[in-house]
């Protein structure tokens, strides 16, 4: 079973972006506007399903870019997924895909948190988050653990010690994260059949008078 550490490192490893194309950009014939036509097909859906379960934040997640087809003997390939400088290269599995968490074992996931502690590195992006969406910032005086955003909301300006406060709301919320996991959006792993799938092979078919091999990678190499 992945833990968390060793998927990002794999997810990370060898990252490098070449041939990225957009959609306006395409002036290709046959085949090679087949397969472009379904990668872009498939990001909208992806890109939907995120907007759909809102995780759009910072827009990193939805930018997803495909590359150049490349054919050798009739063995089709093109790539979908982000570029190096796009902090999603390296995170964007766990949403797809899922975390389990250490309390609820849900969802099911090649994922999950092993263990309750946080690190620096994730309080510090909750943190921001939370500078992002003010209005969500929950705050209790009294106990360390979050109450419901229902029954209290108050603004970082209201705050007795605004960072203090608010790294401690970070770290409760990243421990909760932790026991509940995170849900599975599918984004990638539930668009392909439906871009790539039998219709798609049918028309790929018919243009080439021929079956072909047709490869889709999520990750970019060198």
């Amino acid at each position: 079973m992945a833990s968390i550490k060793q998927a990002q490192e794999e997810l990370g490893k060898d990252f490098d972006v070449g041939g990225i194309i957009k959609e306006e950009q395409i002036q290709l014939k046959g085949a090679d506007k087949i397969i472009s036509d379904a990668a872009f097909k498939f990001i909208k859906l992806a890109q939907q399903r995120i907007n759909g379960r809102k995780k759009v934040d910072t827009g990193n997640l939805g930018n997803i870019v495909p590359t150049l087809v490349t054919h050798e003997k009739g063995n089709f390939s093109i790539t979908i997924g982000y570029e190096k400088s796009n902090p999603a290269s390296k995170y964007y599995d766990f949403q797809n895909k899922g975390v389990k968490g250490i309390k609820t074992n849900q969802p099911n996931s090649q994922y999950k948190f092993r263990t309750l502690s946080v690190s620096k590195k994730m309080v510090e992006a909750i943190m921001q988050w939370y500078l992002r969406h003010k209005n969500y910032i929950k705050n209790d005086d009294k106990r360390t653990k979050l109450i419901p955003l229902e029954r209290k909301r108050k603004s970082i300006a209201k705050l007795i010690d605004p960072k203090k406060n608010l790294r401690q709301i970070a770290k409760n919320t990243a421990e909760n994260i932790k026991k509940r996991g995170i849900a599975r959006v599918g984004f990638f792993d539930d668009n392909l059949e439906k871009a790539f799938g039998q219709e798609f092979l049918t028309k790929l078919a018919q243009a080439l008078g021929q079956d072909i091999a047709l490869t889709v990678t999520q990750i970019f190499k060198k």
